[in-house]
């Protein structure tokens, strides 16, 4: 892990930060991590993002890298994406225009790898962090992807 905490730390590394349960805590609900209204037609009326607090480890290393080189993605079913990325402003400062969504987690790879094209065409890929705190996505970037992947643990690794 030291070379992906190494790489992390480069000041031309761009990262791409899934937002729920890496940006965020997963515990939503009242008696269970995720929202008790999740998979009911109610839920999409909740922004369950409204009162988020920050994590302090990962907003400590946002705050020393170049937020022009930070980025999100994240899988939203619910339409919750304007209240995700107003969140991801508030609280981390990264712009909402850099948060990207899709339906499908498995499109993540695809759509980062079509975004680091056009936003940096020339970057080594040991230059870009997918990070992500689920198994099954992690696995697939670093099937699909030439680049680098982390798991949020890393920051509470490195306190």
């Amino acid at each position: 892990m030291g070379q992906i905490w190494e790489i992390l730390h480069k000041p031309d590394t761009v990262v791409f930060f899934d937002i729920d349960g890496t940006l965020t805590s997963y515990n939503y609900g009242d008696h269970h991590a995720h929202h008790e209204l999740d998979y009911t037609p109610e839920f999409r009326d909740v922004n369950i993002y409204a009162d988020c607090k920050r994590l302090n480890p990962i907003y400590e290393y946002i705050q020393s890298h170049d937020v022009n080189r930070l980025y999100c993605i994240s899988r939203e079913p619910h339409g919750h994406e304007s209240w995700k990325s107003e969140m991801v402003e508030r609280l981390y400062g990264i712009p909402a225009s850099h948060c990207f969504y899709t339906l499908d987690a498995s499109k993540k790879p695809e759509i980062v790898k079509d975004k680091i094209k056009e936003l940096f065409p020339d970057i080594d890929p040991m230059s870009v962090v997918l990070m992500d705190d689920n198994d099954e996505t992690l696995g697939l970037y670093m099937k699909e992807t030439p680049f680098c992947t982390a798991h949020p643990m890393i920051f509470m690794e490195n306190l």
